[in-house]
């Protein structure tokens, strides 16, 4: 393990850790905010976008780059597998739902945890596609 990328790996991860999870912490008025601030531009280039798509694109955008991150993170261990980042980042997309739960006017769907969890998957295929690209060159 190159103990550098260890560290780098790990700050970045638990850094985007602490911004989904701030993002969950926000009261419903402030997050609808957010979004309907963010959708007034994207629908200047998609008109078909609604703010509830808008969000849940957010939710896979977010687990992406944290599939991406552990597996990362992860890969710096001799004995990686996908099952880890994976794990981990079902783990935390639960918790995110649950931090909900205790917000004024949000609430934890399931829903939400099953676009987390494919948005950690597609992070996670992402970077192995690229290692296993820069191992065969």
């Amino acid at each position: 393990m190159k103990k550098k990328a260890f560290w780098v790996w790990l700050v970045f991860t638990v850094l985007w850790i602490a911004v989904i999870f701030w993002h969950s912490s926000r009261v419903a008025a402030d997050s609808r905010a957010e979004s309907l601030g963010l959708l007034y531009y994207v629908q200047k280039i998609l008109p078909w976008m609604t703010n509830n798509i808008l969000r849940k694109c957010g939710h896979f955008g977010e687990f992406s780059v944290l599939g991406f991150l552990l597996t990362g993170l992860l890969h710096q261990f001799k004995r990686f597998n996908l099952f880890r980042p994976v794990g981990c980042g079902l783990f935390i997309a639960l918790c995110d739902e649950t931090i909900q739960l205790f917000i004024p006017g949000r609430g934890g769907e399931v829903r939400d945890v099953w676009i987390d969890l494919g948005g950690v998957v597609f992070g996670t295929l992402i970077l192995c596609l690229y290692y296993r690209l820069r191992k065969k060159k």
